[in-house]
């Protein structure tokens, strides 16, 4: 006994489902070459930063051993924050800086033990050229992260802040933070030349000479 013909409805459906397939499929192609061709343009745009990435490889060494210096540096994403007065701020507006950004919480006791070394770093090398910009991401009691700074006497370092922490999970996405504290060296174009996970002592002399170099300058 033959099998009926499938109704033209039925023909309609299959043929529906296998465009569909092919609309997804192709997307998927395009989105992966899209991400490929992004990447790539992006390591053009930063090929600049590769002999300083380079140069700064063996001195992540001692109390900075743990930063992960960049093979081939990209662009940091554009990232959006509250500046120092609550005004929107993003990455973009420190262009032509060299910035130690560091992700921290109130709440988060690693965080808190390596402020007052950030504030130190900031105070002896903080200048046009260089800041460390720590932006805090708690979602409550958002009076606690100003307290807990007074408290620990950091005054150098400027409040940033990211109340919805769009800036934490921006980088979960893009895998460039896995837990917190984490902190990002950018060179002065906005290219990401080493992070860091985990806290560090960032004004011991190994952290010094790195961020010196990083800046062109000689370490005494």
């Amino acid at each position: 006994m033959s099998e009926p013909e499938p109704s033209a409805l039925t023909r309609h459906r299959i043929t529906f489902a296998f465009a569909a397939l092919a609309i997804v499929s192709v997307a998927a192609l395009l989105y992966v070459k899209g991400g490929e061709s992004r990447k790539k343009a992006g390591s053009q745009v930063c090929a600049a930063a590769k002999p300083l990435a380079a140069a700064l490889a063996p001195l992540a060494k001692g109390e900075v051993a743990a930063l992960n210096v960049a093979a081939d540096p990209e662009p940091f994403p554009a990232l959006s924050f509250n500046g120092p007065d609550g005004a929107p701020l993003d990455v973009a507006a420190f262009k032509g800086k060299t910035l130690l950004l560091n992700v921290w919480a109130a709440w988060c006791v690693p965080c808190r033990a390596e402020m007052p070394a950030l504030n130190r770093l900031q105070q002896q090398l903080g200048s046009p050229s260089f800041e460390v910009v720590a932006i805090n991401v708690d979602t409550s009691h958002l009076e606690k992260p100003k307290a807990l700074l007074s408290e620990l006497g950091v005054g150098a370092l400027k409040f940033y802040s990211d109340p919805k922490a769009e800036v934490f999970f921006r980088l979960r996405q893009t895998g460039g933070l896995t837990g917190l504290p984490t902190t990002f060296l950018i060179d002065p174009a906005g290219c990401e030349i080493g992070r860091m996970s985990g806290p560090a002592v960032w004004d011991s002399e190994d952290a010094v000479k790195l961020i010196k170099s990083a800046l062109g300058q000689k370490a005494e």
